[in-house]
């Protein structure tokens, strides 16, 4: 694929990667702050975030800044945030058409970009506080999510089994905080909040899309050039320590199906050997967890194994009736002794490096996707194409998966379990 990736340092502590299609029609250009987490602040960094995107000085009101970007073509603004390891990473994105498909031949990309950066750089503050209506909307929001990361079952259980296997690490605590907290949250806080990002946070720029964005470019490294900041660089990579007794944890719910996490922690570095092994072993419908546990015993509803390559940890994730836990248990752990066994065949094998190979493609479908797969690649300290990386994964041999396989030790399971005589989700 003809794509052009290009990553450089516009100023301390604020990198640019390029990425660019002709193929595409849009932009996407995506302004992250990459900050350590911290349990405290992990609400007040996502209420400020969203206040930056619903209004700034220029434009004070909501409906109208909503307005001026949609006048760009139809050009989105949001807001993003999500926990990358030990890091909290919170963004402005927005998605602007290139001016050559424009009716009239209209410049708007650059407007778009400096529209962007006047939510960045002139927040609607006024006395030291952000618009209070938006404010406390933003904040009703904010504990709405919290709320519904609770309603989702499969969700919530996901981030209880963090709390177990990551436990006195910062990538145990979810990417909201607690609700308790955020009811909290004062507008001194966000202010100061701010200050702190604009100074200190470690700056990820991207421009992803159909390229021809040197005005965007130009307003970028203007802006953050002029700010200056203390921040530090950023070490994604940070592999989880093995616990030194197996931690088994349950927590009841009125739910009707019981959620099994199980983690199994390793201390090899081959990313891509990894990720073979557990596709191989959970991650299609083809593998060994669908195949034997799923639909040849069936004692869980769905079993899928991922590997969470920064913190070298393999998460096997089963939906399943209280009574099949133990059997479920036992047949998970034949399937990862099997692989270590090497009862495999080529032809799961090389089905298995097909099937990841081909989603890797799909990346290119979308300017969000590439860009997801670049910011990916970015955490590893790499640059990788996903042709690149099919051609890692093809090289995979036999001998390797089976010693991945053996790297892997268990460290924890947590059942988010079903009490008797609940209710339907």
């Amino acid at each position: 694929m003809a794509v052009f990736h290009n990553r450089s340092k516009i100023a301390e502590g604020v990198y640019l990667t390029q990425i660019c299609d002709p193929k595409y029609k849009t932009n996407v250009v995506r302004v992250r702050f990459i900050v350590p987490i911290d349990a405290d602040k992990l609400g007040v960094n996502a209420l400020l975030t969203s206040l930056l995107v619903t209004s700034n000085a220029k434009v004070p009101s909501r409906s109208e800044l909503s307005k001026r970007f949609l006048g760009l073509y139809g050009t989105s603004v949001g807001a993003v945030w999500g926990n990358v390891t030990d890091y909290q990473s919170l963004g402005l994105t927005i998605s602007v058409i290139m001016d050559k498909y424009t009716i009239g031949g209209e410049t708007i990309s650059a407007e778009a970009v400096q529209m962007l950066l006047d939510c960045i750089f002139s927040p609607d503050i006024k006395d030291g506080k952000f618009n209070d209506k938006y404010f406390r909307l933003r904040k009703q929001e904010l504990l709405d999510n919290i709320d519904a990361a609770i309603n989702d079952k499969r969700s919530y259980g996901f981030m209880k089994a963090k709390e177990v296997i990551f436990e006195g690490e910062s990538s145990a605590l979810s990417e909201l905080g607690s609700r308790e907290r955020a009811e909290k949250i004062t507008q001194e806080e966000v202010l100061s909040r701010y200050k702190y990002l604009m100074e200190e946070a470690f700056i990820d720029i991207t421009i992803c899309g159909g390229g021809e964005a040197d005005e965007a470019v130009k307003l970028l490294k203007e802006a953050f050039g002029k700010v200056p900041r203390n921040a530090d660089r950023v070490e994604y990579i940070k592999h989880s320590p093995v616990k030194a007794q197996v931690r088994e944890c349950e927590e009841p719910m009125d739910i009707q199906q019981s959620k099994m996490y199980m983690a199994y922690k390793t201390a090899c570095r081959d990313i891509y050997t990894c990720k073979v092994f557990t596709t191989l072993l959970g991650g299609s419908a083809f593998s060994k967890l669908f195949t034997n546990v799923r639909e040849k015993l069936s004692v869980c509803y769905y079993c899928d194994s991922f590997y969470m390559d920064l913190k070298g940890t393999m998460m096997i994730e089963s939906g399943l009736d209280n009574a099949n836990i133990e059997k479920a248990k036992a047949a998970i752990k034949d399937q990862i002794e099997a692989v270590r066994n090497g009862d495999f065949t080529d032809e799961e094998l090389e089905n298995t490096k097909l099937y990841i190979c081909g989603n890797f493609k799909s990346n290119y479908d979308s300017e969000w996707d590439i860009a997801s797969w670049y910011r990916v690649q970015e955490t590893r300290g790499t640059a990788y194409s996903p042709e690149e990386v099919a051609d890692i994964i093809n090289s995979v041999t036999r001998e390797q998966v089976i010693e991945c396989a053996k790297s892997f030790v268990p460290d924890s399971v947590f059942i988010l379990k079903a009490e008797e005589g609940s209710a339907d989700e």
